[in-house]
Formats: structure tokens, C-alpha cells, sequence
């Protein structure tokens, strides 16, 4: 038998599966032939990469995109294997995180202090420095379309030929 081929399972399926929950593997189980606990797709995914199998049939060679229907996985042509690479790791951000963080924050802060706060709060591992960045520039977003926050300066930028670019971290102040 195969090493590290990831078995997917339907469990109490409805007849309908929107994208989102195939995606996410809402109604799957995951157990690789390694006997390794995976919990979720994200975890599934994760072991699939680290062993050079197919991110998206897991190594089986076969997808299903809903429990009646399964078919040939044409992202590997059906071996089950892979080129080791990187994981999208997809950041799911919640309300309440999103005060949390705001919480921590200063009166006048950056884009270096909302990263260095989001690196002490996010799961380790979770998908590196893009993922933070891309938390941290959502975050800052959100804040302001909420009017809690404003830009107060902005990059400094010199565009001319033969001029020295600039570049400032750009400052946010909290509103009252």
C-alpha cells in the first residue's frame, strides 16, 4: 500500500454542497494510510504537501466533488503525486480578533506595529509572512471604512529620473 495517501470521506452530506463547504471539507473525514490524526481539510492539505502527493485528490488520484459523484484528478492525472511546494493557507479572521488587535494598537501606529502584533496573535505556522501581511492590510482597511481610524501620513515618494525614491512607513491615528 501507498504511504501517505489520504482517504476522503463523506460524512451526513446534504444532496446540495455549496463550493465553500467542499472546499473547507465540511462534510469530510480525513485519514491518511500513516495513521496521522487529520482534523481538517487545511490539515489534510498540509500532510498531502509535506509528503509530495497531490493537493487536490490527497494522493488518492480521484476527486469527488460531492458524495455521489467522483471522477479522475486532472491536476496530477490521476498518480496521487506531486511536486513539493508551498500551501495557501486561507487566514480566517473573526470580529472579535479584529478588536483584539485593535485593542493592542496605539493611538498613532504603522504598518510594522499592526504586523508585529498580528505575528504574537496568529496561529505559528499559518501560512507565513503574506498571510500576515495580507491580515494586517485588511485589518487597517476595516478600521477605517469603520471611521475608528485615519491615515494621518502618508509614504513620502520623489517620482522624477535621477531622483532618490523614498519611502516612510504610513501613520494611522485612532479616532475619538
Amino acid at each position: 500500500m501507498d504511504e501517505h495517501v489520504i482517504r476522503v470521506e463523506w460524512v451526513n452530506a446534504p444532496d446540495e454542497i455549496a463550493y465553500h463547504d467542499y472546499e473547507k471539507g465540511t462534510y469530510n473525514a480525513f485519514s491518511c494510510t500513516c495513521d496521522l490524526p487529520l482534523a481538517d481539510r487545511e490539515a489534510a492539505t498540509r500532510h498531502a504537501a509535506e509528503h509530495g502527493r497531490c493537493l487536490m485528490c490527497l494522493g488518492t488520484g480521484e476527486l469527488s466533488i460531492n458524495p455521489r459523484e467522483s471522477g479522475g484528478c486532472a491536476s496530477c492525472e490521476g498518480s496521487g503525486e506531486s511536486e513539493s511546494g508551498p500551501v495557501m493557507i486561507q487566514a480566517r479572521v473573526t470580529e472579535s480578533f479584529v478588536k483584539e488587535v485593535a485593542a493592542l494598537l496605539p493611538d498613532e501606529f504603522g504598518l510594522a506595529d499592526v504586523v508585529g502584533v498580528l505575528d504574537g496573535r496568529m496561529p505559528q505556522g499559518q501560512g507565513g509572512v503574506e498571510t500576515v501581511l495580507s491580515v494586517a492590510a485588511g485589518l487597517i482597511r476595516y478600521l477605517e471604512v469603520q471611521g475608528r481610524i485615519v491615515l494621518c501620513t502618508a509614504p513620502d515618494y520623489l517620482p522624477a529620473d535621477g531622483l532618490e525614491q523614498r519611502y516612510g512607513d504610513p501613520r494611522w491615528i485612532r479616532i475619538p
